[in-house]
């Protein structure tokens, strides 16, 4: 919800053009639409100055529509990506964000949200042999048990 209508900027920036000054906009706007104490930001000079600066680049007074770009993973950044992990796919994520010159956190992104992968860190551990594990069983206790 907009905190103030395009109705009340017009009004005050009307009343800026005329007078030239914010004091008299103020005035004005308190006289048309009270004295509200919770929006006392329409009674600032930034928030007059900057509807006047918006006006006369754009000619109106309407509140921009915020747009984002999705800049890192453009489509050029994704088939970049993919080559990269199809060529070396045991290569760590903080090495491809390297050689790519993109953060470590974009190319996690990347991998996971669009490509659909799922990185990790192989752990080496050693290998439990048929010997290990008749070790084990001979050292488990048969009832249930801990012996101390």
């Amino acid at each position: 919800m907009e905190r103030w209508s395009v109705q009340q900027r017009i009004i005050c920036v009307e009343q800026f053009v005329l007078s030239k000054s914010i004091v008299s906009v103020q005035r004005e706007f308190r006289r048309k639409f009270g004295d509200d104490r919770q929006r006392g930001a329409a009674r600032s000079r930034k928030i007059i100055v900057q509807w006047v600066r918006q006006w006369r680049e754009t000619g109106s007074v309407q509140v921009k529509a915020r747009t984002r770009r999705n800049t890192v993973r453009s489509p050029e950044s994704i088939q970049h990506e993919r080559i990269a992990l199809e060529r070396s796919p045991r290569r760590s994520v903080r090495r491809h964000s390297q050689l790519l010159n993109l953060s470590d956190r974009s190319v996690r992104r990347i991998l996971h949200h669009v490509l659909h992968f799922h990185p990790y860190k192989l752990q080496i551990v050693q290998e439990l042999t048929a010997a290990h594990k008749a070790l084990l069983v001979r050292f488990l206790p048969t009832d249930g048990a801990h012996a101390r």
